[in-house]
């Protein structure tokens, strides 16, 4: 499958090693020039934004996939998820997003982990433009396959983890483990996404990935 990927930081970098080592034709789209994208995975520079841009860099593409950050300038990210959404729709191909956890709740029927005490309101900004995101995709044309996986609670830079090759998902809540965390490596969020892709089961929802 060729695989459009826009991002390539953190998550997206990841993701792109886990496809191209499976073999999938990857592209990994981002902003400036980057020296280092895993071997094998092309680059593209250019913006989400830019519409002549993107028609070319999808053309082809089976799967086009948002990293994009959820805080980035002027540019929200439920615009960037608007624009591939639009790119999906045109050219067929299925579309997959990153989410956010704390959109989600921590048990089913409870508040979403954002509204919790204790909650940093530094990260706010973050969970609401995730959100907005997500009611972009569920208003999105019938006619467009998409999917959203979210990560555990305790992911990121600052907690890479370490590759299993399992976790476990959850259509309700976000999961957790025995002791109530939620926690997840991001080599094994990327074995996740690209299970997703290689076999298709989500379809125009959101599923939660951690250990």
């Amino acid at each position: 499958m060729r695989i459009v990927v826009f991002g390539s930081g953190f998550v997206g970098g990841a993701l792109a090693q886990e496809f191209v080592s499976r073999r999938h034709e990857v592209t990994a789209v981002s902003r400036r020039l980057r020296t280092d994208l895993p071997r094998g995975v092309a680059e593209s520079v250019g913006s989400v934004h830019d519409s002549a841009f993107l028609k070319e860099v999808v053309s082809g593409a089976d799967v086009l996939v948002s990293a994009l950050p959820a805080v980035a300038g002027d540019d929200g990210l439920d615009t960037g998820v608007a624009v591939l959404l639009r790119s999906a729709e045109e050219t067929g191909a299925r579309l997959g997003v990153v989410g956010g956890s704390a959109v989600l709740p921590l048990v089913e029927g409870g508040p979403r982990q954002a509204d919790t005490p204790g909650f940093p309101a530094w990260l706010l900004p973050r969970v609401e433009a995730h959100a907005r995101a997500l009611s972009v995709l569920d208003a999105a044309p019938e006619g467009v396959d998409w999917f959203c996986l979210v990560p555990a609670a305790e992911f990121g830079p600052h907690q890479p983890g370490v590759r299993t090759g399992s976790y476990r998902t959850s259509a309700t809540a976000q999961v957790t483990d025995g002791e109530g965390r939620s926690v997840l490596g991001v080599e094994d969020y990327a074995i996740a996404f690209a299970d997703e892709i290689d076999t298709p089961s989500t379809h125009r929802a959101w599923l939660a990935i951690g250990y």
